[in-house]
């Protein structure tokens, strides 16, 4: 038993963070469509951050936003296929898609620094001009 427990660390870590990176991955994926110039990825202290020069294109940021949001959506998605798996596989996966859930509806609060803000932020620009 004490061996499971281990396993549920360490697929926690990884689901954590290769699902921020793919986050941010969908993030610099987005921008490039848009026309932004991707410069990295900076670690900062709430995770991973996209650092991005917008070529003068910043209204397109809630285009930005809505990639992470995105590839954070479909990868919760994804992980409900391996529930039908025998334990402690289906509970791992379960856990998976919480986590990415999680992740998703907290990055669409509306605050300026998650991407729901980002979102409101950037409609708002549109709806002004």
């Amino acid at each position: 038993m004490p061996g499971s427990y281990s396993l549920v660390v360490v697929w926690a870590i990884c689901v954590v963070g290769g699902s921020a990176l793919l986050h941010e991955f969908g993030h610099a994926w987005t921008a490039r469509a848009v026309g932004w110039k991707v410069i990295g990825l900076h670690w900062r202290w709430y995770g991973v951050a996209l650092v991005a020069d917008p070529n003068g294109k910043a209204e397109q940021l809630w285009k930005v936003a809505l990639g992470g949001l995105a590839a954070t959506a479909l990868l919760a998605l994804g992980f409900p296929a391996g529930t039908v798996l025998p334990a402690p596989d289906s509970v791992l996966f379960g856990l998976g898609f919480a986590v990415n859930a999680a992740l998703l509806l907290t990055n669409l609060v509306p605050v300026r620094w998650l991407d729901g803000g980002q979102i409101l932020a950037g409609i708002r620009q549109v709806r002004w001009r």
